[in-house]
């Protein structure tokens, strides 16, 4: 039986944004068209790469693994169509670039109906093998977080589908339109997770998503619970809370407090490597925004370029503010049209002049408060923007910077339009870049250390032998001189 609950009216802090989903949330899934050419995202959680498995020119199928992860993890790229590999392009983001020769020949799926005999250990392999990663973003393995949430021993599983940005409907459709594949991946999560309580959360304003779950959810002992809406409630930390009422600490994970987090489309795709044995090569992405004449819900080859998806929806450059990659809050503006559709990616926004975060000339803080008052992690957004500015790493760690979950709703109310988020990104970053040069410093130092450690020990047993062989010559003399003076 489902259990629905509906949650009360959050707090007046929180964001109640104008929606802009009626513009795709009714048009079914198309597939996007087949470009002539892929360029697949090298570039990988927390900074790593994957490193080709093949020579360039060779020729692969759909499907085919191209590239792995460095990191030992076995994390694997594939080919999203069949095509020739051209190379690597090391630019702003290292790429493998594919000639597609349009046949769009694929190798055949491995499909496992008996997945749930398996060892968790094999089919977290398979994950891995897949290319399963988070979806909502963060493009974090999926494979990871559950062999970590088997260690953390949690008890709750959650899925997002609250998908709170103004413009995105991608997972709406997915869930309206393959609810019961997502079911299907939700239930192999729960499998290698080991959670006793499933709840899919999702807001109030999606009555087809919802309809198409209570039926896929039927006979199920999962719970759909049914938020209000409001920005960010897809956050995973505010979800976390909203939904289980545990408060995540400062620079810890939801899986300290026993909850165990995956976006509705990560969990379709577990669903389709294990059950079905297909590998991740294209994923669900609203194309949306006031400067695109045909927007739309499309399931895009990963490594198509936003240029050729925008220009195939009828982009209209008199009308374009800015290209986004992402919701006007959360999304990175793009100025590359060769940037690639990543498996990250659920939204490229073409926002007209009027649409997107609030325009206008960056005036100087008035200390107004509007940006603290909004900040879902209880921040101090005023402080960490004088922090970023002035290169105050250590004052913005202090004030908890890393808690920051980029959401841009300082920014959205600022008066002063000041960039905010891009402060706090670039902060982040350098303090990343300053942490990594830190473990490298101190890995150097205890190189080292170890080093005088060993030329100490060395030099200690070299003079131990010399003072050996000194002892041995003084008693082999001795004994010479002995028999020389004997009678």
């Amino acid at each position: 039986m489902i259990r629905s609950r509906r949650q009360s009216r959050p707090p007046p802090q929180h964001l109640d944004l104008p929606s802009h989903k009626q513009r795709t949330r009714d048009l079914p899934i198309e597939p996007a068209p087949l470009f002539d050419r892929l360029r697949l995202p090298l570039r990988l959680y927390g900074g790593g790469r994957a490193s080709l498995l093949i020579r360039p020119g060779q020729h692969v199928l759909g499907g085919e693994a191209v590239a792995m992860a460095n990191d030992g993890s076995g994390l694997q790229l594939h080919a999203p169509t069949s095509g020739r590999i051209l190379g690597v392009s090391d630019g702003n983001e290292p790429v493998i670039e594919i000639a597609v020769d349009g046949d769009d020949r694929a190798v055949g799926p491995s499909p496992r109906p008996d997945w749930q005999d398996l060892d968790p250990a094999l089919l977290l392999q398979q994950l891995q093998a897949a290319g399963v990663v988070g979806a909502g973003g963060a493009r974090f393995p999926a494979a990871t977080k559950l062999a970590k949430a088997a260690v953390h021993g949690i008890d709750w599983l959650l899925i997002n589908a609250a998908e709170c940005e103004p413009h995105l409907t991608a997972d709406e459709r997915l869930l309206t339109e393959r609810a019961a594949a997502v079911i299907e991946g939700v239930n192999v999560l729960a499998h290698l997770s080991g959670a006793q309580r499933i709840v899919i959360a999702i807001e109030d304003d999606k009555p087809a998503a919802i309809a198409a779950l209570e039926a896929a959810l039927a006979g199920s002992d999962m719970e759909l619970r049914i938020l209000p809406r409001f920005y960010p409630s897809g956050s995973e930390r505010q979800l976390v809370t909203l939904v289980t009422g545990r408060e995540i600490p400062s620079g810890r994970l939801p899986l300290d407090v026993g909850v165990l987090c995956h976006n509705v489309a990560t969990a379709w795709s577990a669903g389709r490597a294990i059950v079905h044995g297909e590998p991740v090569t294209r994923r669900i992405v609203t194309v949306t925004g006031m400067a695109l004449r045909q927007p739309g819900n499309l399931e895009v080859r990963l490594g198509t370029t936003v240029g050729d998806l925008l220009a195939a929806r009828g982009l209209d450059r008199t009308q374009l503010r800015e290209i986004r990659l992402g919701g006007p809050l959360t999304g990175r503006r793009i100025d590359d049209s060769d940037t690639p559709i990543g498996a990250g990616n659920a939204c490229v926004l073409a926002a007209g002049h009027n649409e997107g975060m609030p325009a206008g000339v960056e005036q100087p803080c008035i200390r107004c408060g509007a940006c603290a008052e909004v900040c879902p992690a209880h921040l101090q957004p005023q402080l960490l923007h004088q922090f970023a500015r002035a290169g105050d790493l250590d004052g913005a760690r202090d004030h908890d910077l890393m808690d920051c979950i980029e959401c841009g709703a300082c920014e959205w109310v600022c008066p002063s339009r000041i960039p905010l988020l891009a402060d706090y990104r670039q902060a982040k970053a350098d303090i990343g870049r300053a942490d990594a040069a830190r473990a490298e410093a101190e890995h150097a130092r205890l190189r080292h250390e170890r080093r005088q450690a060993r030329l100490q020990r060395e030099r200690e047993a070299a003079e131990t032998a010399r003072q050996a062989r000194l002892q041995r010559v003084g008693a082999a003399v001795a004994r010479a001189r002995s028999r020389t003076t004997d009678p």
